[in-house]
């Protein structure tokens, strides 16, 4: 399966300060791309430097078998939110061939707000790029293939 975007769907049970970010607890969507694929990308975001993977793990790890993602350090926003203890990163919606820039309309319609501004979209126009969504209204977003 080629690349395209994705939505990592967090769980975070305590807030969370990450240098100018203030995120409150709460369900979080976290929209992210892998233009040349999903595996190796998906499968850092699933593992720590210290601590457990996040839950979602062996699902991925079957969706990828031939993957071998790893966390070697910290790099984008996402990888410092999905550190912390109190996040959980519980499953992934695919959207192959998609941009996020295409996903950010539908998220909002589904009633999305801004979780933290600027978090996520420093290489791209979008205000941020993490969003406060109760995940069961993700059901209704179309396209997306579902990995948990």
């Amino acid at each position: 399966m080629k690349g395209g975007a994705y939505l990592l769907l967090i769980r975070l049970g305590a807030p969370l300060a990450l240098g100018r970010f203030r995120i409150a607890p709460g369900e979080l969507a976290y929209l992210g791309s892998a233009k040349r694929g999903f595996g190796p990308r998906l499968l850092r975001h699933a593992t720590r430097l210290s601590g457990p993977p996040h839950p979602v793990l062996p699902g991925l790890q079957a969706r990828f078998p031939e993957t071998q993602g790893r966390k070697r350090a910290l790099f984008w926003h996402v990888d410092y939110l999905l550190e912390a203890e109190s996040a959980s990163l519980e499953t992934v919606l695919l959207f192959p061939g998609k941009t996020e820039a295409e996903l950010i309309p539908p998220l909002l319609r589904l009633g999305a707000e801004p979780a933290a501004m600027g978090f996520g979209a420093s290489d791209s126009r979008a205000k941020t790029h993490l969003f406060r969504l109760p995940h069961r209204r993700l059901v209704q977003l179309p396209g997306g293939i579902w990995v948990r």
